[in-house]
């Protein structure tokens, strides 16, 4: 069935290895770590492969090379035969598979690792790794197969992903019970100002918080901006500061200790999220397709 393709020389599992860490790594140099050596292998092997399969690999931007779009194309059907026949050794072995998860940090820390018990119960053979990432990031390392599942805004997704929505993520204002003392939602935009806040810095959320605080005329009084949500939530937790946090952080908190209060101007403004995954790595690694799955399950 492949005498064709193999009867030629030029393609070679060290070949297409060391052509997915150049395509992930962005460039030859980099994925040489400035080791001349590797550089000229690496050189020598992407001009073999591209003789091989009789396409530009490669081309020249600036004074460094990018990957074309055939070769992101080569580098994903590549790294998934790898990770499928990974697997398949793994399994021989005994060995437990591996299996990488992403998400933003608020979500990583609220949503999924709560359920840790859960997800090792459905997966038993499989060692989990998990990353925080933004929503691009995510987005683009499925697309490359360089990550197994992710969760990530439903309006973020991009072909060849497919998704299943979990939930809304909305935002609510929360509040310890020292800073709450005569403060309802009846009478929040009042008291909105004289209460110091803590939230994330940058990003979609934040421009959206601002901006939808100004229209509103929300006089919003925010004194500590943080790397993540989580930050602002142990902001919060010490009494000192209010915090603008995902509605899904009020899982971690005693409602005799902190109230929430809904945002007025925030409504309407939920986000999507949804497990997304890509369905040629589902093809060849069967833990994908029940990874999510599980996802699925123990996160909406």
């Amino acid at each position: 069935m492949f005498s064709a393709l193999l009867s030629r020389g030029g393609l070679s599992y060290d070949r297409l290895l060391n052509f997915c860490r150049i395509a992930e790594a962005g460039g030859i140099s980099k994925a040489a770590a400035g080791d001349p050596a590797k550089q000229s292998l690496y050189s020598r092997q992407i001009r073999e492969l591209e003789e091989f399969f009789g396409v530009e690999l490669k081309r020249r931007h600036g004074k460094g090379l990018v990957i074309t779009d055939a070769g992101r194309r080569l580098a994903q059907l590549a790294r998934a035969h790898l990770l499928g026949l990974e697997d398949f050794k793994r399994e021989a072995a005994g060995i437990p598979k591996r299996l990488s998860i992403a998400s933003g940090n608020s979500i990583l820390e609220w949503v999924l690792l709560p359920k840790i018990a859960a997800l090792r119960k459905a997966l038993p053979d499989t060692t989990l790794e998990f990353f925080s990432e933004r929503t691009a990031t995510i987005r683009d390392r499925l697309t490359d197969m360089t990550l197994d599942i992710g969760l990530i805004r439903e309006d973020a997704l991009v072909g060849p992903l497919k998704a299943k929505r979990l939930f809304a993520g909305g935002y609510m204002l929360f509040l310890p019970r020292r800073l709450a003392r005569g403060v309802t939602e009846a009478n929040l935009k009042a008291h909105i100002a004289e209460i110091p806040l803590a939230t994330s810095i940058g990003g979609q959320f934040r421009e959206t918080l601002e901006s939808a605080a100004t229209t509103a005329k929300w006089p919003l009084w925010i004194t500590v901006s943080c790397a993540s949500f989580t930050q602002a939530a142990r902001i919060m937790a010490t009494g000192e500061c209010g915090a603008v946090l995902p509605a899904f952080a009020a899982r971690d908190f005693e409602p005799a200790k902190v109230v929430t209060l809904p945002l007025p101007f925030l409504r309407g403004r939920d986000r999507h999220i949804c497990v997304a995954w890509n369905p040629r790595l589902g093809e060849v690694r069967p833990v994908v397709e029940r990874a999510w799955a599980t996802v699925a399950s123990l996160a909406s």
